[in-house]
């Protein structure tokens, strides 16, 4: 009989812990169903409130470009930040819109065949000099997006990239992403936050604007450390005009055939049609970032048109 009674309770302990994680394993699914569902939710509002954050900083701009100001600097209403503002219950936005053309091109490292431009290499270099990063890396840059596969002096072709461990080819052509960077032969992530802020991936009609580049790129144009050693007093120049100018800068280079030389390559000017805005989304305690390319394609300065070239979302 107590044989009996042990069985029967040893039995009921069993069915009892078979019920607990039967339960526990339904909760728990629940539970993780409902925060899939609810982030999910979160990600979409968060996308349609990116995107219509997106829309009111590109008509800030168009209303900018429409006033048919001869150049595009940081002193103007476009660069004010937007936000952070309620754009719902529970929802919090905000949105700042950058000059692209502001940062050295990566892309002006080429020319229009896809061979390598010495002048844009050069201010590159310089640029990386600047930032205390090897100036090799210029090198690697132009031998990723060139058309061949001779690699330049310093610089690294398929070759090397094939005998890695996880092997994978340069693209050989201009890219879309300065992440791309950090695919390059020595480059790593602390290289790479230094440098991102000053580059971009844009096409070749993207001259630098000398009205809204930093200091750092300017000494890499200039070939001197003037510039970045008085980042407030460049910062209170602007806030009135362009400064520099692009005659009072090509005056500053004075050698007329380094002029010619940039001109070619990766350009003078003091407009922009590039353009990045990137809008903070912060739904609960969970936050999204939208970063959207626009090119500022009008007929005239008086008709502006803006188009998203590229969107990237990211949570």
């Amino acid at each position: 009989m107590n044989r009996e009674r042990g069985m029967a309770l040893l039995t009921a302990l069993i069915l009892l812990a078979l019920t607990t994680a039967i339960a526990a394993a339904i909760t728990f699914d629940t539970g993780m169903a409902l925060r899939r569902a609810q982030g999910s939710a979160a990600q979409e509002q968060a996308l349609w409130v990116a995107s219509g954050t997106e829309a009111l900083a590109a008509e800030v701009l168009r209303e900018q470009l429409a006033e048919q100001t001869d150049v595009i600097r940081p002193g103007q209403p476009w660069a004010a930040p937007l936000g952070p503002l309620e754009a719902i219950d529970g929802v919090i936005v905000e949105a700042q819109i950058e000059d692209m053309q502001a940062r050295f091109n990566l892309n002006s490292l080429i020319d229009m065949e896809g061979k390598s431009d010495p002048a844009a290499r050069e201010v590159f270099e310089q640029l990386l000099q600047v930032l205390e990063i090897e100036p090799q890396i210029a090198a690697r840059m132009t031998d990723w997006i060139d058309a061949d596969d001779e690699a330049q002096p310093g610089g690294a072709e398929e070759s090397v990239y094939s005998a890695l461990p996880v092997p994978y080819r340069p693209p050989n052509r201009p890219v879309t992403s300065i992440s791309e960077l950090l695919l390059l032969e020595g480059m790593d992530a602390e290289r790479y936050a230094r440098l991102a802020p000053f580059v971009s991936a844009l096409p070749r009609d993207a001259a630098i604007n000398l009205c809204s580049a930093s200091g750092v790129l300017l000494d890499a144009l200039s070939g001197e450390r003037q510039w970045s050693r008085d980042p407030q007093g460049l910062e209170r120049n602007r806030q009135r005009s362009c400064f520099p100018g692009r005659d009072a800068f090509r005056n500053t280079l004075g050698n007329p055939q380094r002029i010619e030389r940039l001109e070619r390559s990766v350009g003078l000017a003091e407009r922009s049609m590039y353009f990045r805005v990137r809008t903070l989304a912060s739904v609960g305690t969970a936050q999204f970032s939208l970063y959207s390319l626009l090119r500022h394609e009008g007929t005239s300065p008086g008709e502006p048109r803006l188009r998203v070239m590229q969107r990237q979302f990211s949570e």
